[in-house]
Parts: structure tokens; C-alpha cells; sequence
């Protein structure tokens, strides 16, 4: 990477999942262009090694290691951020996973697994809203980007009723918070990513049938990259989208216009 310090030189931003994927792709990116990063996800090694190639490039990174579903952990690392840059301007609640195989049809789903699911995705986003929020009003103002799924209004991800749920329910309270905060000088909007190249896709990535069928079902003919979310993610977080509020920008090629 290299830093060019443009859109973001002396913003300040929180990134949860930032040890792999998207939200390893967009604090690369918000570092390039000159942002302070905290780095939140709960694996060391992997967050070091991202925080340690910003470094490298003559960007500044903080090491955060929590679990954004468990409000003591994502409150002191949001406190830590704060602490350690006089504040914070932008928040990317990005953590989350997908439970491929446990995740089921209604009838059969384990509770504990659509527990797991809702206490993550969702519970996760609205704990990283709430402590970035708190930092961002006292700030004067800034911008948090969600980022969703487009299981959240298609029926597409079938026997993933609690992962869908999940996604649902972060786009409905990305929308009201849109309205609480936006004359607040607060901007909330969400990202809604297809199908990625990502670690969670890996199986499938891995498969070449799998990957030909999932393939097929995208205009464009293939998996989006962290990369390509990355850059809408920037986008909405900047100041060339003062006037987004509640938007919901799709990074799918084409697959929810079908």
C-alpha cells in the first residue's frame, strides 16, 4: 500500500472486522488516504499483521482487540480510540459472520445457532453504533457506515433464516438512525455487499461448481472483491456524500436488479 493522504488526512476511524475481508480492505484504504485507523476484530495475529503493513507504509494504526458483540469490549476499544486521537469521525461496523451448514430452515434451526447469529451480526452492529455514536456526537459530528447484505430484502440465501434475520435487522436500524442523527451532523448508511471474495466465501470460492453456479447468478459473471466494497464504503464515509443519509449503496454486480 501507499499512503497518499487525500479524502481522509486527519480523520479518525474505527473498524470492526478489520482482520480479514472488506473491513481488512477498507481500513487499508481509509489509511492510504491519510486516516488514523483502530483496527477492532478479536484475532491478534491478524489484526498486528494489518496493522503492521499501514505502518510499513508510513500510516498510523491501533490495535483493538475486541469482541464488537460484547459491549465492555467494543466500549473500551471505542474509548481506547478516542482516548488516543482526541476523538473519532468515522465508524465502519463491519463485524460479522455466516454460519454456513449450522444456519438451517426454520423447522430445523438450533436456537443456539440463531442466537449466535442475531447476538453477532446484529447485536454486534447496534453495540458498535451506540459506543462510536457517543464518540462522533461528542466530536461534533462524523459519518458510520453499516454494512449489510441483500439477504436482508431477498429471499435468495435459502436455509439461512437467522443469517438473513440478522442483516434485516441492521438495515431497519441503520435507517432510523439515518433520521435520529442526521441533524445531529451524524450521517449513518450501509454498504450491502453480494457476493465477495472473502475469507467467509472461501468454501465456495474453492469449489469450482459452486463458484460457476453462484457465478451465473451475477450479471457481470463473477465474485465482487473486498477491494470494490472498499471503495464504496470510502465513499459514503467522505465528504463527497454529505448529503447520503439512510442510503443504501449495493455492491453486487447487478445481482439484486434480477
Amino acid at each position: 500500500m501507499k499512503i497518499v493522504k487525500e479524502r481522509f488526512a486527519g480523520r479518525r476511524a474505527v473498524v470492526t472486522g478489520a482482520s480479514a475481508g472488506i473491513g481488512r480492505a477498507t481500513a487499508l484504504r481509509l489509511a492510504a488516504e491519510g486516516a488514523r485507523v483502530g483496527l477492532v476484530a478479536r484475532r491478534r495475529e491478524a489484526l498486528e499483521a494489518t496493522a503492521d503493513e499501514i505502518r510499513a507504509a508510513g500510516g498510523e494504526a491501533l490495535v483493538l482487540i475486541a469482541d464488537s458483540s460484547a459491549e465492555s469490549e467494543i466500549g473500551s476499544a471505542m474509548d481506547k480510540a478516542a482516548s488516543e486521537w482526541g476523538g473519532l469521525d468515522i465508524i465502519v461496523s463491519n463485524a460479522g459472520i455466516e454460519l454456513l451448514g449450522q444456519d438451517d430452515r426454520v423447522d430445523r434451526l438450533e436456537t443456539a445457532i440463531w442466537e449466535k447469529l442475531i447476538t453477532t451480526n446484529l447485536t454486534g452492529q447496534f453495540l458498535t453504533c451506540k459506543h462510536g455514536a457517543r464518540h462522533l456526537l461528542a466530536a461534533g459530528g462524523g459519518a458510520i457506515v453499516c454494512l449489510g447484505s441483500n439477504c436482508a430484502y431477498l429471499g435468495m440465501a435459502t436455509n439461512e433464516p437467522a443469517y438473513s434475520a440478522s442483516k434485516g435487522g441492521v438495515l431497519a436500524m441503520m435507517k432510523v438512525m439515518a433520521i435520529d442523527y442526521a441533524r445531529l451532523g451524524i450521517r449513518v448508511n450501509m454498504v450491502i455487499p453480494g457476493f465477495i471474495d472473502t475469507p467467509m466465501n472461501a468454501p465456495v470460492m474453492k469449489d469450482t461448481k459452486e463458484l460457476a453456479y453462484w457465478s451465473n447468478q451475477i450479471p457481470i459473471g463473477r465474485a465482487g472483491t473486498a477491494d470494490e466494497c472498499a471503495s464504496a464504503i470510502l465513499w459514503l464515509a467522505s465528504d463527497e456524500a454529505s448529503y447520503c443519509i439512510g442510503t443504501t449503496l449495493i455492491v453486487d454486480g447487478g445481482q439484486a436488479s434480477i
